[in-house]
């Protein structure tokens, strides 16, 4: 695909999503190869077939909540509304996950110790490896692992220098 439809594409990324993807443009501009690489790294930090939306939306916002507080938080959370992940639900994850119905809640802290590099507690280990069958708990590993790769690309170019309040929109 050619740079001007690649810009498009970015284009319209941006306008749906009402994100600033300078960042995109900047890759595009100068490292079209690594740019191409980029969209081709985009369908593994997309992966969903066995996880419930809500394990997975749950999991993707509670690892980017440690990898971003800002524009690229506020990102996950309009998909995570878009593919029908309940209002409340993004909302109880946003403020630290103990509203969220136990399994859920069990995600969140596990997200939130994987994706911090910490020792998970043995005990949440064992109750996800009971949740999960194998093949889920490496979608979950995927979708923690992916996460931070966005911001901390931002992160790089100086683009991620504060907080926002994230919006939930109806």
């Amino acid at each position: 695909m050619n740079t001007s439809a690649q810009t498009q594409l970015i284009k319209d990324f941006e306008q749906h999503y009402q994100y600033d993807a300078t960042y995109l443009h900047e890759l595009l501009q100068h490292s079209p190869a690594g740019y191409e690489k980029f969209v081709a790294f985009r369908p593994l930090s997309q992966h969903r077939e066995q996880l419930s939306p809500e394990t997975y939306w749950v999991a993707k916002i509670a690892a980017m909540q440690v990898a971003d507080c800002g524009n690229c938080l506020q990102l996950i959370v309009r998909m995570a509304l878009e593919a029908g992940v309940a209002r409340e639900w993004v909302l109880a994850t946003l403020q630290g996950g103990s509203k969220l119905p136990e399994p859920l809640q069990d995600i969140y802290d596990f997200a939130t110790s994987v994706a911090s590099y910490r020792n998970v507690d043995p005990v949440l280990q064992e109750r996800i490896q009971r949740q999960l069958n194998k093949a889920q708990l490496i979608e979950l590993g995927i979708c923690i692992a992916t996460t931070s790769i966005y911001p901390t690309i931002k992160r790089a170019l100086g683009y991620t220098v504060s907080c926002s309040l994230v919006e939930i929109e109806a």
